[in-house]
């Protein structure tokens, strides 16, 4: 995967030799007392370097902190619209319902999702808008970066994992799912995706993606950046919102997903059980997702192979994960 997506790079830049064009675009960001992430994000959307028209919609929900007064204050220095939403209907999960009511205000075909909390190079739109011409969807790689705590670190090589395996996918012509904290989709496909899963607790990306054809699809080198969990605690119960979406992935593909984990989990059980005097061969897994990690260019701080086989452990409970269910979308 990690190769593909070294060859899928090298195609992205013999097409920006014959030229681009970008297409109008909307940034979509939902925000719950973010004022604190959204002024340091909305100053990075400031700088942006795009050369088509763009605008920024961001849906306040619920907030109780400063986040309205600094929207009001941002309009004048950047294309930004809001909508504060004072409560979520019946039926809505909250960050379903505010990127419903922000694609609702959206006046291009094109939406670029994004978290509040994310960080952004001077270019960013244009590597994700650049490929976008001719496909309904585009993914980008959005990497978590750990603050030193172990649940951080371990959240952080996880998403980097994910990262791989989705990109890499899609590099082969199976994409199956995208990040909400960076992402492209065409408007009217997006609310398609929202609306049949809006009871779900999670998934606005890549329940959608289930719904686009995989050819429509098109892949972007332009990276979000965002804060792993500071604690195990608050890794644990985002993995656990994750997991809420995979029930809804057909069987084909969630018996591929596991193949890796699978497979490791028996060699390791086997060089345990069988042949101990082979242990270094416990590190040939950690190593190869260690290469796969490095051709993707993800951050450093996410590369911490000493937690791959504490991650298995974890991965062994996923499933259970699954179908146990999250009422709430953050815990107390």
């Amino acid at each position: 995967m990690g190769l593909r997506w070294r060859f899928y790079l090298w195609k992205e830049k013999l097409a920006e030799l014959s030229g681009i064009s970008y297409p109008p675009v909307s940034i979509l960001i939902a925000a719950h007392n973010a004022a604190r992430t959204l002024r340091p994000l909305l100053l990075q959307l400031e700088e942006q370097r795009y050369p088509a028209l763009w605008e920024v919609i961001v849906a306040a929900d619920r907030c109780t902190d400063e986040t309205e007064a600094l929207l009001q204050e941002m309009q004048g220095r950047l294309p930004l619209r809001y909508v504060a939403i004072k409560a979520v209907p019946t039926g809505w999960q909250p960050k379903k319902y505010a990127l419903w009511r922000a694609s609702a205000l959206a006046q291009y075909a094109w939406c670029v999702c994004i978290d509040a909390d994310v960080v952004l190079s001077l270019d960013w739109l244009r590597g994700v808008m650049g490929v976008a011409s001719g496909h309904v969807a585009v993914i980008a790689p959005a990497w978590l970066v750990s603050g030193g705590s172990l649940g951080g670190r371990l959240a952080a090589y996880e998403a980097a994992l994910v990262q791989v395996e989705a990109i890499g996918r899609a590099a082969w012509g199976r994409p199956y799912m995208a990040t909400g904290r960076g992402w492209g989709v065409r408007r009217a496909w997006l609310r398609a995706g929202l609306s049949p899963w809006r009871t779900e607790l999670s998934g606005d990306d890549d329940l959608t993606f289930q719904l686009i054809p995989p050819r429509q699809v098109s892949l972007s080198s332009a990276a979000t950046f965002s804060p792993a969990p500071a604690s195990f605690r608050e890794a644990f119960h985002r993995k656990w919102r994750h997991l809420q979406t995979a029930r809804h992935f057909s069987l084909g593909l969630r018996l591929s997903l596991a193949c890796i984990p699978l497979l490791q989990a028996v060699g390791g059980i086997s060089v345990v059980a069988l042949a101990p005097m082979a242990w270094p061969a416990l590190l040939i897994p950690p190593l190869a997702k260690g290469i796969a990690l490095y051709l993707f260019r993800a951050p450093g701080a996410a590369v911490a192979l000493w937690a791959d086989w504490i991650l298995l452990l974890l991965q062994a409970l996923y499933p259970l994960g699954v179908y146990l269910r999250k009422a709430r979308w953050s815990f107390p």
